[in-house]
């Protein structure tokens, strides 16, 4: 595989291109995804039912022509020092399914906990109780397609609690928890969902534009 790849945030969602994959394919996995999301926040509210969320994210890939090919089991990490956010990566990706998917899911989580959008939650680390999620999603050239590998991430702060004098610093933990899977999704395989896909993308952007 090439060490190459782009990287594009796109809300809550940091995506990974090896760079040898055909831009017209790159549109069909943004497309899916945007389609996968927006699927899944009509069904769930992310922020209070994230499994239920995530689990449905993926399962609309499926539904959509993506070959589910492996798992990352479920897991959580707990830890209560930032400087802890380095071993993250190591942690989570060592699930993957393939040692390519689990190299570029380690530089991607990386990328993310280094994003601006992530340190503005971690800015707030002792407001107890706050929690966001992030999707990781690296995508590899696979065997006549592109293995996408959705990796879930939940981070929530919890029981911050004051120190036993007033200057000491406040104790409590972050717990991250993880929930993904990974897809082969082909030209072939989504071609029966592509323009379906538009046609429902175009439409909500043109509502969107209207409630303005």
């Amino acid at each position: 595989m090439s060490s190459r790849s782009d990287t594009l945030l796109m809300g809550n969602n940091l995506l990974s291109f090896e760079a040898s994959i055909p831009g017209s394919v790159r549109d069909d996995i943004l497309d899916c995804l945007l389609y996968a999301e927006q699927s899944a926040d009509k069904k769930h509210d992310r922020s209070v039912q994230w499994k239920l969320w995530i689990e449905q994210f993926q399962r609309v890939i499926y539904q959509k022509g993506g070959r589910l090919t492996g798992s990352i089991n479920p897991d959580q990490v707990v830890i209560e020092h930032i400087r802890e956010l380095r071993y993250v990566p190591y942690m989570i990706a060592g699930s993957a399914t393939s040692r390519e998917l689990q190299a570029v899911l380690e530089r991607s989580i990386s990328t993310l906990l280094d994003s601006s959008h992530a340190k503005t939650f971690f800015n707030s680390w002792f407001s107890s109780g706050r929690s966001e999620s992030f999707q990781v999603i690296p995508c590899v050239v696979g065997q006549g397609g592109v293995n996408i590998l959705v990796c879930g991430l939940q981070m929530t702060t919890r029981a911050f609690k004051p120190g036993r004098v007033p200057w000491e610093v406040l104790g409590g933990d972050l717990t991250i928890r993880s929930n993904g899977g990974s897809f082969l999704l082909t030209e072939d395989s989504y071609q029966p969902y592509r323009e379906g896909i538009k046609a429902y993308l175009n439409r909500r952007a043109r509502q969107a534009i209207l409630e303005l």
